[in-house]
């Protein structure tokens, strides 16, 4: 496939992946009441140990992983909502007049209970006929005194001053403490379901990625391959994404992590995409970098076979940590040696592209916003016993927009993996190098990426 596709060929590639796909979701597998009980309970627990009476998390469209977790309020709409979790017993989910409708259906699934309050609704709205409860009521019901010590759980880049404002006039400005490190670290270990689910997000986003590289052809918009993502993420049981679908082609690679515009993509063209489906919850992701029409030149292929090998290095140093019980910025480190020798041919000669971000971060129910768990050089304790996580490593050709310092301005290799115990195993199945894929539908063969391993179970 040469040339730009019709709308019947880009149907038919996309249905053919889809009915090749389906088979392997299990549309059924979700987190069970019993689950978000037993998460309250641990919470509960950690609570107690630090004195904490009651703890709250705040929500949003953007910053849904806390609330997804602790509630399983995984597609919120329109207003910012909260949560209050008790020393024992049942959290209580507090929304506006209009989202909270959303919410209360989500919550019918995880048994926590939903209130509505004023101080959630769209600030210059009007609604005569909602049934507000006032936050005090909703602390009588919880057997929480004003006075007591809150906890604040939800990053202080996320929480809302007025929600701060409100808890402190309760509780008093000496009773109520940032302390997001607590949930933080109770989310970032994962059950054997939750990664059963990422798994399932994976297979997802294998067969979104599989269907926008056969169509990317010269030719196409970058939203129109983009939205055949978006189509195959759905059809499969992808109810919302991580991120904004990623179709940056030619010079929109400046933008790193751009979404998909109206640009026609021109043969030629290095491109990097990159989906995050969202299913039951969880995140799963791929992104890759190739070019459209003609193989890559020499530099754009040294460059990229650099990245592959970065990646390589990393997921190497990710199974000794895990295998030897290593603190985790020895993965960081072996990744920056890498980088330390590696020297490629630029406009300006022989140097050393850079690297735009940390190599490893956390994922559960957000793709990266989780807050803990991301490797630096700084973190010194070993990856966890049974997490979810995405490897995420790239190079950048450039220091400044529009100034490139090589022939590819970026590219990226992006998946995600898990670890149970000792092992590990990457999610995605489709190769490191995607250009053999790209305007085509041949099937991939032996042709998968070298740390693909299904879930242990």
């Amino acid at each position: 496939m040469a040339s730009r596709l019709s709308q019947r060929e880009i149907g038919v590639i996309a249905a053919e992946i889809i009915e090749e796909t389906r088979p392997r979701i299990n549309l059924g597998l979700r987190i069970t009441r019993e689950e978000y009980e037993k998460r309250w309970g641990i919470l509960q627990n950690r609570m107690s140990l630090k004195g904490y009476d009651v703890a709250y998390a705040c929500g949003s469209e953007l910053d849904r992983s806390d609330i997804a977790w602790l509630a399983g309020v995984f597609d919120p709409i329109i207003e910012r909502y909260g949560i209050l979790i008790p020393s024992e017993g049942k959290p209580v989910v507090l929304a506006g007049p209009e989202g909270g409708h959303v919410i209360e259906e989500a919550v019918e699934e995880s048994g926590a209970d939903i209130v509505f309050l004023k101080e959630f609704q769209i600030s210059d709205e009007d609604y005569r006929h909602a049934c507000f409860t006032s936050f005090r009521d909703v602390l009588k019901r919880l057997g929480v005194s004003e006075g007591s010590r809150a906890a604040i759980l939800s990053s202080p880049q996320a929480v809302p001053y007025e929600q701060v404002a409100l808890l402190q006039k309760v509780f008093g400005v000496n009773k109520v403490f940032f302390d997001e490190e607590l949930l933080q670290r109770v989310k970032y270990e994962k059950s054997d379901r939750e990664l059963a689910i990422c798994e399932m997000a994976n297979i997802i986003a294998d067969a979104a990625f599989r269907a926008m590289l056969a169509v990317s052809t010269p030719g196409m918009r970058e939203l129109e391959v983009a939205g055949v993502g978006d189509y195959v993420m759905k059809e499969l049981g992808a109810g919302r994404t991580g991120f904004p679908t990623i179709v940056t082609s030619g010079e929109r690679n400046y933008t790193i992590i751009g979404p998909a515009t109206n640009r026609v993509i021109q043969k030629g063209d290095m491109v990097s995409m990159g989906v995050s489906p969202t299913f039951n919850g969880y995140h799963g992701v791929i992104r890759r970098t190739f070019r459209v029409g003609e193989p890559m030149t020499r530099g754009q292929r040294e460059f990229h076979e650099a990245v592959e090998m970065l990646y390589m290095v990393v997921m190497e140093a990710v199974q000794t940590a895990a295998r030897e019980d290593l603190p985790s910025n020895y993965i960081d480190q072996q990744g920056k040696q890498y980088l330390e020798n590696l020297k490629l041919r630029g406009f300006n000669g022989v140097s050393t592209p850079i690297e735009p971000y940390t190599f490893i971060h956390n994922t559960g129910c957000s793709e990266c916003q989780e807050g803990y768990g991301a490797v630096t050089p700084y973190t010194t304790q070993p990856l966890g016993s049974q997490v979810a996580l995405m490897i995420d490593v790239a190079l950048l050709g450039f220091r400044q927009r529009k100034k490139p310092l090589f022939e590819t301005v970026y590219d990226v290799i992006e998946d995600a993996f898990w670890k149970k115990g000792r092992e590990v195993g990457v999610f995605n199945r489709l190769p490191l190098n995607v250009e053999t894929l790209v305007g085509n539908t041949e099937p991939l063969g032996s042709n998968i990426n070298p740390y693909h391993k299904r879930l242990a179970s």
